[in-house]
């Protein structure tokens, strides 16, 4: 085996080495455990070098190796081997998420509370993002007897309701006036394309009838609104509590990030690919420079798409945790496209 794949071997074992029992590796036990025909001191001597390159550091001075940042970089990229989930955890994906396919919101949530489960670590699911959306139906429910509620529906399968009261008494009449008249003008209509302007016009273009649905009409803006936006399910924030090297002052942090969705859709935007992996500083973010985040996304359509994530310590099984987030992602972007009965 040539030097240089020898150190890969050496850094590979080392990491794995290193996720399985959170300790230092030291040379006698990586001789031990691998057949690399060399003798120990050519083992510490690799190390050494792997440490002067950045890939390995010491804890301290009479302790084994860990890998750094740039270490667990390169053998995610490089040398870490995909995991192939087991028939029973497929099936428990599986089973899980049929249970909640009635609804996008459901399913989503279902697909983060399972991940974490499985992981015991955070996980987040987002919704696909909803500037390319477009209105599908709006549906009125009679709440009260002066008021009722708006129901959106887009495109993407985003449900978004919103209270509204009129000065009046509302009868089945009315509800199938607001239907026609709300639909006719909305239909098809691109949610960040329901702006107060487009209220205005919409309100000029109803004459004397505005009169009556200004505060049907504001509804339907604020529900457009919301539906514009990407909505963020996350699950097991209390796990990264347990996670070593988070202190009390990084775990506040992180969970003040955590309950701002535009941030965290920010970062699932930061990785691009179907499966990809944020380490330490990469989140650009100091409060997670001691967690890891590993990010797969779903599509139910071209213009449909979204991300689910897991987020834990540096120190992961990256591979076993990216095998659940693929498939889980994949399961996700199959239910959704029945659900909403794309192609």
């Amino acid at each position: 085996m040539e030097p240089t794949q020898r150190k890969m071997k050496i850094l590979e074992a080392v990491v794995e080495a290193y996720i399985r029992t959170g300790e230092p590796v030291g040379s006698k036990s990586l001789c031990e455990s691998l057949d690399l025909s060399v003798s120990s001191a050519t083992v510490r001597n690799d190390m050494a070098e792997l440490a002067s390159i950045g890939l390995l550091e010491q804890t301290h001075t009479s302790s084994g190796r860990i890998p750094t940042e740039l270490g667990y970089r390169i053998y995610v990229d490089q040398l870490m081997h995909s995991a192939v989930l087991t028939k029973y955890e497929q099936s428990r994906i599986d089973d899980a998420l049929y249970l909640s396919a009635d609804a996008p919101e459901h399913l989503l949530e279902s697909a983060a509370a399972l991940l974490s489960g499985m992981t015991k670590y955070a996980a987040v699911a987002a919704s696909p993002s909803g500037e390319s959306a477009v209105i599908r139906r709006i549906r009125f429910v009679q709440t009260g007897r002066c008021t009722a509620m708006a129901v959106l529906i887009t495109s993407t399968g985003s449900v978004k309701t919103r209270l509204f009261r009129c000065e009046y008494i509302i009868t089945p009449e009315i509800i199938e006036m607001f239907d026609k008249t709300v639909n006719e003008h909305f239909a098809d209509v691109a949610v960040t394309g329901v702006t107060p302007a487009f209220m205005q016009s919409t309100a000029a273009s109803l004459g004397e009838m505005s009169m009556l649905m200004s505060n049907v009409l504001m509804a339907v803006l604020d529900a457009s609104r919301e539906a514009a936006s990407t909505s963020v399910s996350i699950k097991g924030q209390p796990n990264l509590f347990l996670i070593p090297q988070l202190a009390s002052n990084d775990g506040k942090r992180v969970m003040e990030l955590l309950s701002h969705s535009g941030e965290i859709s920010r970062l699932l935007r930061s990785a691009e690919t179907k499966a990809s992996v944020l380490i330490g500083s990469e989140t650009n973010d100091p409060a997670l420079s001691n967690l890891s985040i590993v990010v797969s996304h779903y599509a139910a359509s071209e213009l449909c798409r979204g991300a689910l994530a897991v987020i834990g310590p540096v120190r992961m099984d990256y591979s076993k945790v990216t095998a659940a987030l693929e498939y889980t992602a994949d399961k996700v972007g199959e239910l959704l496209r029945e659900m909403l009965e794309f192609d």
